[in-house]
């Protein structure tokens, strides 16, 4: 039976990796050489997934089942046939399986982009969060008992990662769930983790807890790998309900539940925060690259529209006011997608640390948060914009555009909100000033480049930010200005990597594009009209196929 889904979404059958030329290109310039199965997995996200999204979003939601026939407590949630089909050809498609194998994280960062539906991709980062736990943190014997399960290729076990507790949110200082050591191993209690994603499928969580004892705040807290059965094969955990939610629909998020759980500790106790935050770094930069993934479906469709639709005589896209709002938000969506992808290389490179870690993980660090802030932020705007092309139609839920809107806006929110990120970073440049190797290798970066004016506009930039930087950090309160640090030192790294990475595919497009972003966000200068007409020529392939 033939599907009439390409009357809804102009976008059905692009591929979503070969088709998309800045992202093949900045693969490139990351050094990262995709697989026929990413090719593959480009084209089922259009023709296959986005349809089955949005459906299991309308029509399909998971369903908590508490209780069995026979009497007995499951705290299973139900998925539709279609959505345990979708999730098992991701499966299928080695994204989790290969980043476990291989030791890369590489292709999964770059398939959370491909894929980027967020309710979907949800489950497949907590899988790999919770697959990574133990592969890195369990003892001999967990890993032999539960890790070969996550990269099964018959079937699979799901993940999920319990952390933040309804009275303290981000602040997983004040959590108060506990772990009891025994002669049998751990027992956790506990009946607060109230944003627990994937509850009801996942095989296995990891846990932040506190160990009876322990001291207070962040530095008492410890990690658990908690299977979802005990061995007695019991549910091992309750799920209290599900929440009712605006996007990321085909992710379960509840609340759970534990009494007496049987748990297994993972790394060091005395690390616990550490190992938590590292394994939570997946989370935000699969956020920061899903939030660029949403933004250039719902920026492609947009493209496509506007290309086909008459209004006064002329295409849409013929007008220049549009023109040039294409422009814009194809700038913002290349730096956000380039810083994101920036952090996903450094992250890769020095995800075998262990605490304490060496400066290559606390430079991973700050690059994620200049990531997640800057892609969440221009996501958002750009998925709404593109509703606003659209028009009226862009505004109903028969098409799938507004969907990824409300999708995109969470990833602002989830795994540390603006704030969260720019106090983070904040403390890591207060205490280890990494961001004085970040303008010495931009300055390196910079210093390569074959253009004369390109060199001397991004010095000039470099200095003027480290500047500003060193001010604001050192005024009596910096934790005033520490989104004024997050976005000056976002804007101006993908800015740099942008013209480096156009000097290396030679492409005067791309270099446009960086010119365009540069010039808006950086040194906010008058753009020529000419500079917009060149970048539309950029964007013609969005119209292509």
């Amino acid at each position: 039976m033939r599907s009439n889904f390409s009357n809804v979404f102009l976008s059905k059958g692009v591929n979503y990796l070969t088709g998309d030329l800045p992202f093949t290109a900045m693969l490139r310039y990351i050094g990262f050489v995709p697989g026929d199965d990413m090719r593959r997995l480009g084209r089922y996200v259009s023709e296959t997934l986005i349809e089955s999204a949005t459906y299991i979003d309308h029509y399909a939601r998971p369903i908590l089942r508490t209780w069995g026939l026979l009497d007995e407590r499951t705290d299973e949630v139900w998925l539709s046939p279609d959505h345990r089909r979708v999730l098992g050809d991701l499966q299928d498609f080695g994204v989790v399986r290969k980043a476990i194998e291989s030791g890369s994280l590489l292709s999964h960062f770059a398939s959370a982009y491909i894929i980027s539906d967020s309710g979907l991709f949800c489950t497949l980062t907590l899988t790999l969060q919770t697959a990574y736990a133990l592969k890195k943190y369990g003892s001999p014997d967990l890993k032999e008992k539960y890790l070969g399960r996550f990269t099964d290729t018959e079937s699979p076990w799901y993940g999920a990662t319990y952390y933040s507790e309804i009275q303290g949110g981000s602040d997983l200082g004040s959590n108060r769930t506990v772990a009891q050591r025994r002669e049998s191993g751990w027992i956790i209690s506990g009946n607060d983790k109230y944003f627990a994603s994937d509850a009801g499928i996942a095989d296995g969580a990891v846990v932040t807890a506190r160990i009876e004892g322990a001291p207070e705040g962040v530095k008492g807290i410890s990690i658990f790998f908690v299977p979802a059965t005990d061995s007695n094969g019991r549910a091992n955990y309750r799920i209290r309900r599900l929440k009712e939610k605006l996007g990321t629909v085909a992710v379960p998020t509840g609340e759970v539940e534990f009494e007496r759980s049987e748990g297994y500790l993972l790394g060091d106790e005395r690390n616990g925060i550490y190992h938590a935050l590292e394994i939570l770094a997946i989370s935000r930069i699969d956020d920061a690259l899903a939030a660029a993934g949403m933004a250039r479906k719902a920026l492609w469709e947009a493209y496509r529209y506007a290309s086909r639709r008459m209004a006064f005589g002329k295409r849409l896209i013929e007008h220049p006011l549009l023109l040039r709002d294409f422009a814009e938000l194809e700038a913002d969506l290349e730096g956000a997608l380039m810083l994101s992808l920036l952090a996903a290389k450094r992250f890769d490179e020095s995800c075998e640390e262990r605490p304490p870690y060496t400066d290559a993980y606390h430079f991973a660090r700050m690059l994620m948060h200049m990531a997640k802030n800057l892609a969440s932020a221009s996501g958002a705007e750009i998925t709404r914009y593109a509703m606003e092309i659209i028009g009226g139609k862009g505004f109903l839920t028969e098409f799938p555009v507004e969907k990824f809107h409300r999708d995109e806006i969470v990833t602002s929110i989830w795994e540390g909100t603006t704030n969260i990120q720019a106090l983070d970073m904040l403390e890591l440049l207060l205490r280890k000033r990494t961001h004085l190797s970040l303008f010495s290798e931009l300055e390196t970066i910079a210093a390569r480049l074959g253009d004369r004016e390109d060199r001397t506009r991004l010095y000039d930039a470099i200095d003027e930010a480290r500047a500003k930087v060193e001010r604001m950090l050192g005024s009596a309160n910096p934790q005033f200005y520490a989104k004024d640090i997050l976005n000056t030192l976002a804007l101006l790294t993908a800015s740099v990597h942008m013209f480096a990475a156009a000097h290396a595919e030679g492409n005067s497009l791309l270099r446009g594009i960086a010119s365009l972003f540069f010039t808006r966000h950086v040194n906010k200068g008058e753009i020529d009209p000419s500079e917009f007409l060149q970048c539309g020529e950029s964007l013609k392939w969005m119209g292509e196929g």
